[in-house]
């Protein structure tokens, strides 16, 4: 297993701070527990740290996790430094 880091970004309305918490929980409470959440121009990003036997792995569950919250991921992003080669 290795770590792998990534950034999923979902497109959201602005929120304010009680939107914000009600996130904060959802995307908790579904497994995305290695992810910090940032503001995004296009909403909202999520940088993950996440534990799997590979990146496409890693990236498939954290995408579930996120629409198991009810959000919808618009695209994933990576530092060139990031992507195993």
């Amino acid at each position: 297993m290795a770590d792998y880091q990534f950034s999923l970004i979902i497109k959201t309305a602005l929120m304010d701070h009680d939107h914000i918490l009600d996130a904060t929980d959802a995307l908790g409470n579904a497994g995305c527990l290695d992810a910090s959440i940032r503001g995004h121009a296009d909403g909202m990003e999520l940088l993950f740290e996440r534990t799997a036997s590979s990146l496409q792995v890693a990236i498939s569950s954290a995408v579930s996790d996120v629409e198991s919250a009810g959000y919808r991921v618009s695209r994933v992003q990576m530092e060139r430094e990031a992507i195993p080669v």
